[in-house]
């Protein structure tokens, strides 16, 4: 009889008006969701001030599993994406490596900015394209490391590395809409593995609807597969003004049905916060099953 090991680990999400912790674990290939906690406070208190009160309450969430190794994904902007390809069998130190050679020509202070790096499969797609995701440091910097103080951390990001991650459950493409309040973002994915990001700054709702519509409107698989949205300007407003003038209606972000997670009735799961830090813990769960 094969013997499965579990594992669990704690996943943290920080957004702009709320956060979530939870706490998932892993026999085989069936996920079990063994606690989750949601606060109506984000990275709009961190700013104002109150991050004691803030890292306080995210604390006391993680307390009950103090020895547990964390996934953390903090709220990001700019989103500045660059498309690479490494050389083949890179190893990851070579890929960091590589990586601080690229930001120092892309940005500037590069000791400035974080990225994430993505499976990229645009046009002629290779196993050695990759999508670099740079972005401000902080205030994810400083937050890891309020968390280092007690657990081991295994993945410090942004939320879009383990959406995309999500598309490994389903079987058509995967489109996100990320509505957030100086940006819009669209990303479609396949298998996990990103084929399409678009990302534009904006400074108001006048230019959030107009770049919405516009990436709805010139991606025609919007038009064959249900879009998810996310983030703070994606309120009932915006969403009724999509299918108006679309006639798309897109649905708020969600897990996959065909990724199972046991005891989700006990718990509320459909917030924002609350699916990306469900997605980061699979995300990290599943590359530890693969080492």
């Amino acid at each position: 009889m094969e013997h499965r090991v579990s594992r669990s680990v704690i996943a943290c999400t920080i957004n702009h008006e709320e956060s979530a912790v939870v706490r998932l674990k892993v026999s085989g290939n069936r996920y079990t969701l063994c606690g989750c906690k949601t606060l109506f406070h984000g990275l709009k208190s961190f700013a104002s001030g109150k991050e004691k009160s803030l890292f306080g309450k995210l604390k006391s969430c993680c307390n009950p599993w103090m020895d547990e190794e964390l996934a953390l994904c903090v709220s990001a902007e700019p989103l500045l994406p660059l498309p690479v390809s490494f050389p083949p069998d890179t190893t990851p130190e070579e890929e960091r490596e590589y990586c601080g050679i690229e930001a120092g020509y892309f940005v500037n202070r590069p000791e400035e900015y974080s990225y994430d790096i993505v499976r990229y499969a645009s046009g002629h797609a290779t196993e050695h394209n990759r999508l670099l995701l740079f972005y401000p440091a902080e205030p994810c910097k400083s937050i890891a490391k309020y968390f280092l103080e007690e657990h081991k951390m295994l993945f410090a990001g942004t939320a879009l590395l383990p959406l995309i991650h999500l598309s490994k459950f389903t079987d058509e493409p995967q489109v996100i809409l990320e509505l957030e309040n100086s940006s819009v973002l669209l990303a479609i994915s396949n298998h996990g593995t990103i084929e399409k990001l678009a990302f534009h700054q904006i400074k108001n709702q006048e230019e959030a609807e107009y770049f919405t519509m516009k990436e709805l409107m010139e991606n025609p698989i919007c038009r064959e597969t249900s879009v998810q949205v996310t983030g703070a300007r994606a309120d009932k407003a915006i969403l009724s003004l999509i299918g108006a003038q679309t006639a798309y209606y897109p649905k708020p972000l969600g897990i996959p049905p065909s990724l199972a997670i046991s005891n989700p009735q006990r718990l509320n799961i459909a917030s924002q916060a609350v699916v990306q830090a469900i997605s980061a813990a699979v995300m990290v769960l599943d590359k530890q099953q693969q080492v």
